[in-house]
């Protein structure tokens, strides 16, 4: 409304600027007043205007907003319709078509961005999966010295990255050319067309048209291309989302016991378990591998041992009552929350405190209690920072044998009901495997469910339960003094695994409690205490702009280029406009009779007055002509000025990318053991991302600002 109430406002100030004008000094001062009020007002209720939107849009659903659209969008358009009519009589339909045309345009363009976008996600999903795997093998890496191979690779791979971005910034900038300039677009077509039909026109005309053609661009045509390019971005991104969202869910729910599957199965009592008829298949290099001929139950205070060769199904067993492996046949009922010590331990970078919380409250009591039955003890006191010690991305500050222990501690410290336990004692020695087993398996865990795959032959006495797997199936079960009394199979099994051991034996060092196999001098673990990742914050240097600048456009000059591009852009504008504004007042001079003029204003309307119809004829075409030629001109570099600032920022992401891989990959060891794989590629995923989206979007914006 303040927008349509100043271009009528403007329209009656207009009359004060006529040649030969009537009206008073004072009523021509309150109009003026009345114009700089009214946008200041409109400005200050805006942003209170987009606040309670924003708000309102958090608090009610889609589909009253979308219900409240269909009753005020036609009720909008109407309105300007009929004011637009008032002024601009019939003429108002050309601008009304234009601006429908565009917005049906948009409409095709949304799938092009969306298909295009696609393609972007699709490339910048390889690019970071390839340099998650570099930095993930980096030991490697470097140890054949392939730095300079995989730079290469990902040089290409980011180099058609952002041949699909300069193709997605081409079609943004066409859409930019008719949206940016709507307003002169739409005057070309209505005065053209009245040009043509030798239509008059004046002034007032041109006023009106302007104001409700700049409420019509920026309500209308800004919003609609804006939302048509975020609506594709979301679209791009809901097809992955959906894809992810539609992946078979894990069946854990289907394992746990509840009321209405305990008619299937006899009721059992807290914190129990129950494996029936079990039959998994799982894909192997040489065919399918399946487990069956699986049942056995548990019990609170039961251990349980598993045993057989090597590639018989023991991790495949316990990876099956975790759900993370499918089964097709049988019955799995977990009875109370369980927890699963994988074979290889998993350690993030962090303190060992935290490895072991892992997100849990912080109970002394507790932690102090399982830090003594893994023996963790012995390794915090060698430390000067205790539990406070960070461990490096993977644990690489950590021996095989301390991630086992750590791995261990994690698993007690949530006290679950049932424990899953994949050979955690293989990777210790034999004195610090006989303290786990003792205070850990037999004291701590003493009350609870335990399964526990081991080739430790010595332990299996203390199980009130062994159950042997030989290929995938379970053939015999019972406790260990009925195996081997009943079993020649069994005791077979056992002199295996124990000329396995004596032979595996010679290669296992003496795991001394110690946190690394590196030594390290006192400054260098100070710098790994407080390598945090950290954020700037305050104003940007001027450094930063001029190194941006300089990787997308290679030298200052062509920062230059780029604004001379847009100097000339905006003087092609305003030039337009001013030799409009020139040709309306010609018409208003030709038409119409003015009173009480000044020398000065009679001396040019009697110009125009006095011209014949072929020299007013000649006079207006090249009027038109010339009104034209500008416009085409204005379109020619607001696509110039919108794509060359692209293709800078373009190539400052492409450049500033592979200076930072560059570095990155030339880095030591040392950098990657003490920043974690996240931070790492957290700047090649969303900092770049920022560099690609985020400023190619708004660097055009400040540019025509500035």
């Amino acid at each position: 409304m303040a927008q349509i109430t100043l271009s009528l406002l403007l329209t009656f100030l207009m009359r004060f600027f006529e040649p030969c004008s009537s009206m008073p000094a004072w009523h021509a001062w309150l109009l003026a007043i009345a114009t700089i009020v009214i946008p200041l007002f409109a400005s200050l209720i805006i942003h209170r205007y987009f606040y309670q939107s924003d708000m309102y849009a958090l608090q009610i659903s889609a589909a009253y907003a979308g219900l409240v659209y269909r009753k005020i969008a036609p009720l909008l358009t109407i309105f300007i319709t009929i004011i637009f009519w008032h002024f601009v009589k019939y003429i108002a339909f050309i601008a009304m078509g234009f601006s429908v045309s565009f917005l049906l345009i948009q409409s095709l363009y949304s799938r092009i961005f969306i298909r295009l976008r696609t393609k972007i996600l699709r490339i910048t999903d390889e690019r970071i999966k390839i340099i998650s795997e570099i930095i993930k093998s980096m030991r490697i890496v470097k140890m054949y010295c392939w730095e300079t191979a995989f730079s290469k690779r990902i040089y290409l791979i980011r180099k058609h990255e952002i041949l699909q971005y300069t193709l997605y910034a081409l079609y943004e900038c066409i859409q930019m050319v008719f949206s940016n300039n709507f307003i002169p677009i739409s005057l070309l077509l209505m005065f053209g067309t009245m040009w043509l039909y030798n239509i008059r026109f004046d002034t007032n005309f041109f006023a009106i048209a302007a104001c409700i053609l700049s409420f019509m661009r920026l309500y209308v045509i800004e919003y609609f291309s804006l939302g048509t390019q975020f609506i594709s971005n979301y679209l791009a991104a809901r097809k992955r989302i959906e894809s992810f969202l539609l992946l078979d869910e894990c069946d854990r729910d289907n394992r746990l016991l509840s009321s209405s599957l305990s008619q299937d199965l006899e009721m059992l009592s807290s914190n129990e378990m129950k494996m029936v008829n079990d039959n998994i298949e799982k894909n192997i290099q040489n065919g399918l591998f399946a487990l069956k001929n699986i049942i056995f139950d548990a019990h609170p205070s039961d251990l349980i041992c598993i045993i057989g060769p090597v590639g018989s199904g023991k991790s495949s067993l316990l990876q099956t009552l975790t759900g993370e492996i499918a089964y097709f046949d049988g019955k799995i009922r977990l009875h109370g929350s369980y927890c699963y010590v994988p074979q290889e331990a998993w350690i993030f970078s962090s303190t060992v405190k935290n490895n072991v919380l892992f997100g849990k409250e912080y109970n002394q009591n507790l932690f102090q209690s399982v830090v003594n039955v893994t023996a963790l003890d012995t390794d915090f006191e060698q430390l000067s920072n205790g539990a406070n010690t960070l461990v490096g991305d993977h644990g690489v500050m950590l021996s095989g044998g301390q991630k086992a222990r750590v791995n261990m501690a994690r698993a007690l410290y949530r006290n679950a009901d049932i424990y899953l336990l994949d050979d955690p004692l293989s990777a210790v020695d034999v004195k610090v495997s006989k303290h786990l087993f003792e205070k850990a398996i037999k004291s701590y865990l003493h009350d609870k469910i335990c399964i526990l795959v081991t080739h430790q032959i010595q332990f299996l006495q203390d199980a009130t339960k062994i159950i042997v797997l030989n290929n995938g199936e379970m053939v015999q079960m019972g406790t260990y003094n009925e195996l081997i009394t009943s079993s020649t199979l069994f005791a077979h099994l056992l002199e295996d695994i124990h000329q396995q051991k004596h032979e595996f034996s010679s290669d296992i060092e003496q795991q001394q409690s110690i946190i690394s196999t590196v030594c390290l001098e006192e400054d260098n673990e100070e710098d790994l205490m407080t390598n945090t990742d950290t954020k700037q914050e305050g104003s940007i240097r001027w450094n930063v702009y001029r190194s941006y600048i300089r990787a997308g456009v290679g030298c200052i000059f062509g920062f230059f280029f780029i604004l001379l591009i847009l100097i000339a852009n905006q003087a092609i504008f305003l030039c337009s406009s001013w030799w409009l504004a020139v040709w309306t007042d010609a018409e208003t001079h030709r038409y119409k009779t003015f009173d009480n003029c000044t020398s000065i204003s009679a001396k040019k309307v009697n110009n125009i007055h006095s011209m014949t119809e072929n020299e007013w004829n000649i006079y207006r075409n090249r009027k038109f002509y010339i009104y034209c030629g500008s416009i085409l001109l204005l379109l020619l570099l607001t696509f110039l000025r919108a794509f060359t600032s692209k293709l800078m920022c373009l190539n400052a992401g492409r450049v500033l990318h592979n200076k930072m891989f560059q570095r990155v990959i030339r880095c030591p060891i040392s950098f990657f053991d003490m920043n974690p794989v996240g931070r790492i590629i957290n700047r090649f995923t969303r900092d770049i991302a920022v560099i690609d989206n985020n400023l190619l979007f708004s660097f055009p914006n400040v540019l025509e600002v500035s």
